[in-house]
């Protein structure tokens, strides 16, 4: 229900790209390669997609440069999954059940809600196991001659930089679910191993390029307000719960409704 809402919303835009991949013909190697651009421009724009990298854009940092690497990286992590996914269709002959894409979506439900739930906290998993092992953290030492004094103390680089291991995990876990599923149906179709892996890649630049566009988007208004702690807080706040909502409606109706592990 809660995707569906989403998805109305989006229609006008989905519309567009279903009348221009309906028109393509596959027959040829070109046809093909057009499909994968258009499916992997299309696949970035999902809700849940766009909802968990606006979880990431709210929690990294106040500059514009920040949104589109977040979304590349993304990008970069989804391209990986469906490669190595993709080379198992291509040489194996390996056929993804439909019982597994809903499991793996339902995964894709979770993980929205840990991260609506660690952008209202602020929460850092990487952090918070940074400092048990107190990583990150060493000694310098200082002078001051007029005393005749050196002496050193704990120095931490926290918050000084911004990790894109985040973005690339997020993206791995999206590779498989969704239309990344529907994906790889067309690729078991393909009959040339190279073909294939240029079915990939191009799906893969498509989803890459599309994504950085849309968090360069989302990041806008971050950039804007940023002298502006309420509003910012309300925007982060608000993309928290638009994760939210969208993972506990996944998370719904496929555990509950579909019951996709019965």
């Amino acid at each position: 229900m809660v995707l569906e809402i989403f998805d109305v919303v989006l229609e006008p835009i989905f519309s567009v790209f279903h009348m221009a991949e309906s028109s393509i013909d596959t027959a040829a190697p070109a046809g093909i390669l057009l499909l994968g651009l258009l499916t992997g421009l299309r696949h970035s724009i999902e809700a849940d997609h766009v909802a968990a990298v606006s979880t990431m854009v709210a929690g990294g940092g106040k500059k514009l440069r920040n949104a589109p690497v977040l979304g590349t990286l993304w990008g970069l992590g989804h391209t990986a999954t469906l490669f190595a996914a993709g080379l198992l269709v291509l040489l194996l002959a390996v056929q993804i059940p439909e019982m597994v894409s809903g499991r793996l979506e339902f995964g894709v439900g979770i993980m929205l809600l840990f991260l609506a739930v660690t952008t209202f906290t602020g929460f850092n998993a990487g952090r918070f196991f940074r400092g048990l092992f107190n990583r990150h953290s060493h000694s310098h030492p200082h002078a001051h001659p007029e005393h005749g004094l050196v002496h050193t103390h704990e120095h931490g680089h926290e918050g000084e930089h911004h990790h894109g291991h985040k973005s690339i995990m997020v993206g791995m876990i999206h590779g498989m679910a969704g239309s990344g599923a529907i994906m790889l149906v067309v690729l078991s179709t393909i009959q040339s191993v190279p073909l294939g892996l240029a079915y990939i890649a191009i799906f893969g630049a498509g989803s890459i390029a599309s994504m950085a566009g849309v968090s360069t988007l989302i990041g806008l208004p971050f950039a804007k307000v940023h002298n502006f702690a309420r509003m910012t807080l309300a925007l982060k706040y608000a993309s928290a719960i638009v994760a939210f909502v969208i993972g506990a409606g996944m998370v719904y109706e496929l555990g509950f409704v579909e019951q996709v592990f019965e």
